[in-house]
């Protein structure tokens, strides 16, 4: 839930940037939402990114037992992958899913 608490900050922040409107955006979160895996419970991980606020988004990954993090945070991209989940861009993920 954090994940998508965030996710509904930074894009109702940026709504110029990205040219929506702030009802567009809480729709998008509501159908985010409705298609995402929640977990209550994640797991306690070691330090791992060079921010320490974006490990909780590893740690939400692993306990949902996700395959890829899709982001556009530089502290994340920079890991690569963790723990065998791959860390990707938005293209880069969706060149991944159409190839």
């Amino acid at each position: 839930e954090a994940i998508l608490e965030e996710t509904a900050h930074a894009l109702l922040r940026k709504l110029e940037r990205y040219d929506y409107g702030h009802d567009e955006v809480i729709e998008y979160i509501a159908l985010l939402t409705a298609v995402a895996t929640v977990v209550d419970e994640v797991p306690d991980i070691p330090p791992v990114c060079r921010d320490p606020d974006d490990d909780h988004v590893l740690a939400a990954a692993l306990a949902a037992g996700a395959e890829i993090i899709v982001t556009g945070d530089d502290d994340l991209l920079a890991l690569g992958t963790y723990e065998g989940i791959r860390i990707l861009r938005v293209r880069e993920a969706l060149e991944t899913q159409s190839g």
